[in-house]
């Protein structure tokens, strides 16, 4: 069977009693690695425990395609059942799977990784189509799944925090269960139980000081503040930053700026347009903002991205000094911002 999206939650916690064995796949390996652990507990007080789990590597079963069988029909010493835990690639996997299903698996159940497969791959079919098996798809997570996992945390922590925080920390992680986890783990010891995290709070955690000192640099060139973007340039000249880094941070910035100001000549206010951006804006920097969007009307926003964009292809070009190439183009972008007050 296809474990749909939605159902996954219920099934981890309580796999139906006629599947034996779950394929884990999907190109989000620390998803996986969450997911099988918590397949393993439900079947394992310790999933460690050697005499009743086994765990195999794809190579093993490339070369031993009965291994997985055999595993599950050995007799677990301290349990009723036998845990088998399979890792490796779907193409050494599959012969071995093939196998292990067609077997006697009610003693037993099987807990498969594979981040390399995709959902055409084999093995996926394999596990879809067989009547005491599931596969369960493990994909970036959203940014509600991202909201929902740090709720769960700070909800077991008791800790409060500011929805405005959340949506930061959903539009900064996602690409790996494990990392977004191990991120949000941190913020809750930094909280501490019971207590409470502002959006400020998680800014300065989450928010290394790269995505920091380009937000400066950005917004002092956007308002025409030469000696802010002086003190930014330097700062993330000192830090190593590559240039390219700091244009695409600015371009990421004068997008915001431009799908602000399109939002409010469609009627909306200026805080509401600003509101709806993301990554969100920090509310320190939504009335700056608001200014700057006045500054940088159509079709001046345009006119920066082109700039910036123009720079940053300078400087893949090669030949040139790429700090100088930037602060060449920043400062012609402030002495724009400077002219159209």
């Amino acid at each position: 069977m296809k474990v749909p999206p939605r159902q996954i939650p219920g099934f981890l916690r309580q796999p139906p009693a006629d599947i034996r064995a779950a394929l884990l796949h999907g190109p989000d390996a620390g998803l996986i690695a969450e997911r099988s652990k918590a397949l393993a507990l439900l079947y394992a007080t310790d999933p460690d425990d050697v005499f009743s789990v086994t765990r195999l590597e794809g190579d093993q079963l490339a070369r031993e395609p009965g291994l997985i069988a055999d595993s599950a029909a050995s007799i677990a010493m301290f349990s009723d059942l036998r845990l088998v835990m399979v890792k490796g690639r779907g193409s050494e996997l599959l012969e071995a799977c093939k196998l292990a299903l067609a077997a006697d698996l009610n003693h037993s159940f099987l807990v498969v990784e594979a981040s390399d497969t995709t959902t055409r791959h084999a093995l996926v079919k394999l596990f879809e189509g067989a009547s005491n098996a599931a596969a369960i798809g493990c994909y970036e997570d959203s940014d509600a799944d991202i909201a929902g996992l740090v709720r769960e945390i700070m909800t077991r922590d008791k800790i409060t925090i500011a929805d405005d925080a959340i949506r930061l920390i959903a539009s900064r992680l996602g690409s790996n269960r494990m990392a977004s986890r191990m991120e949000i783990e941190k913020l809750a010891l930094f909280a501490g139980q019971g207590g409470s995290l502002s959006l400020d709070d998680v800014a300065l955690s989450l928010g290394d000081s790269a995505t920091l000192t380009i937000t400066d640099i950005a917004s002092a060139t956007a308002s025409g503040n030469s000696t802010m973007l002086k003190q930014a340039l330097a700062k993330a000249w000192h830090e190593d930053m590559s240039a390219i880094m700091v244009l695409r941070g600015c371009q990421g910035y004068f997008r915001q700026i431009e799908m602000a100001a399109l939002a409010m000549a469609n009627g909306a206010a200026a805080t509401a347009a600003i509101r709806t951006l993301r990554p969100p804006v920090h509310f320190k920097l939504q009335a700056k903002m608001t200014e700057q969007i006045q500054l940088w009307r159509d079709p001046h926003g345009g006119d920066a991205l082109n700039r910036l964009q123009d720079a940053e292809l300078t400087i893949k070009s090669g030949g040139l000094d790429e700090r100088v190439i930037c602060s060449q183009c920043l400062l012609g972008l402030l002495l724009r911002a400077q002219s159209l007050r």
